[in-house]
């Protein structure tokens, strides 16, 4: 006691000249020791070097023209929450080389296959759990039925029909007008007009013409007897009797309705390629002036304001305010974190950075079939190669 009485007040002797009080020099050897330890330690729980680590995993996507790789690599727990597991980085020749937190960890024995996703926000609806895509799909379907009808009572309203209808159908004729023309100017319609030959003149001489010859081939005798008089008697003012020719033309046209034949090459011409190809460059051109046109956008954006219409509105606020809540809460905070994750962090850096990156996802075989059947085109399954790169 008093030894620890001597001390203290040497210590309080010290702070009230000025002085720190002197620390025995083996007391920074140890901390220096500690600090260097727990650096070692957290340095030897990184992959390292993916370039000169032999152990490192390596890929390969067998898919050509690969994107960009993110350096972030994550493994699916059993339950689908995505984890930090390791770095990627992509090696000459087209092979990705992960390196593992922890080679030794379990969850290597339940997330086996390795398949890169796109790290855009469509990663998130990827990795979201089913009850979050349903959630999420049942209130955008909730949004579009809202959207629907709001549209079709603001089309019936007497608010729309005294100040905007008139103004919006001026404004659709002319731009489609314009998509008009402009498929005139460059030959599209002449085209089509062209490519339709073939299939008219296959329709007419296989549905038409045997109805037809059918139909006129009794019609020189019924012309015969009907006008046997001024066949005899050249002088006779007698006109020519047509009735037989308007009987079978009207028979051959109810019979060619009645066998829906024009119907059917109304439907050949739909279904033939030159026909699609010529509507999709029409509704593109169509959209393009919907898109450009100051006077449709302004007409949207008056009634967006005109006080008349909101009541109609009501419905589409409320459900597109409960998906603005409810979207941004499951994405970026997956499977109910309570905070961002990791996989929400990395797909909004890809989205500043500006680039096509993806993202290398360990997981089980059963959730890499759900994926896929969610979006095929975006999962690429990925191969895995010996450690010497074969």
């Amino acid at each position: 006691m008093d030894a620890l009485r001597s001390i203290l007040r040497s210590a309080s002797r010290g702070f009230a000249s000025g002085r720190r009080p002197q620390r025995p020099t083996h007391a920074w050897f140890t901390s220096a020791g500690v600090l260097a330890l727990l650096v070692a330690i957290g340095w030897s729980s990184l992959p390292g070097s993916l370039d000169e680590n032999a152990a490192a995993v390596r890929l390969a996507d067998p898919r050509p023209g690969a994107a960009s790789l993110t350096t972030a690599v994550f493994a699916l727990r059993e339950d689908g929450t995505a984890v930090r597991f390791g770095n990627a980085e992509m090696a000459p020749g087209g092979i990705i080389r992960v390196g593992l937190y922890n080679p030794l960890d379990r969850l290597i024995g339940i997330a086996t296959e390795p398949v890169s996703l796109p790290a855009d926000p469509r990663l998130l609806w990827l990795l979201a759990s089913p009850a979050e895509r349903q959630g999420l799909s049942e209130q955008s379907s909730a949004l579009v039925v809202a959207v629907s009808s709001a549209a079709g009572n603001i089309l019936r309203s007497p608010e729309f029909n005294a100040a905007y209808r008139d103004r919006f159908v001026a404004v659709l004729q002319s731009c489609m007008q314009e998509a008009w023309q402009v498929e005139q100017v460059t030959g599209a319609w002449q085209a089509l007009m062209h490519s339709y030959e073939p299939i008219l003149r296959d329709v007419i001489a296989r549905d038409i013409r045997p109805i037809v010859e059918r139909h006129f081939r009794a019609v020189p005798m019924r012309m015969l007897r009907s006008n046997a008089l001024p066949l005899l008697n050249p002088f006779s003012e007698r006109p020519w009797d047509m009735q037989p020719v308007e009987d079978a033309l009207r028979e051959a046209i109810i019979n060619i309705r009645d066998r829906g034949v024009p119907e059917h090459a109304v439907m050949e011409l739909m279904d033939s390629p030159v026909t699609v190809d010529f509507l999709k460059v029409f509704q593109t051109v169509l959209v393009g002036r919907f898109a450009r046109s100051k006077e449709l956008s302004g007409l949207i954006g008056e009634m967006a304001f005109d006080p008349r219409l909101r009541p109609y509105l009501t419905e589409v606020t409320e459900r597109a305010n409960d998906l603005a809540r409810s979207a941004p809460r499951l994405l970026v905070s997956l499977h109910g974190s309570a905070d961002m994750n990791l996989v929400a962090a990395t797909v909004i850096r890809t989205v500043f950075n500006g680039r096509p990156d993806r993202v290398v996802v360990f997981m089980s075989p059963a959730q890499r079939d759900q994926i896929t059947e969610l979006d095929r085109a975006a999962v690429h399954v990925l191969d895995r190669l010996a450690p010497n790169g074969v």
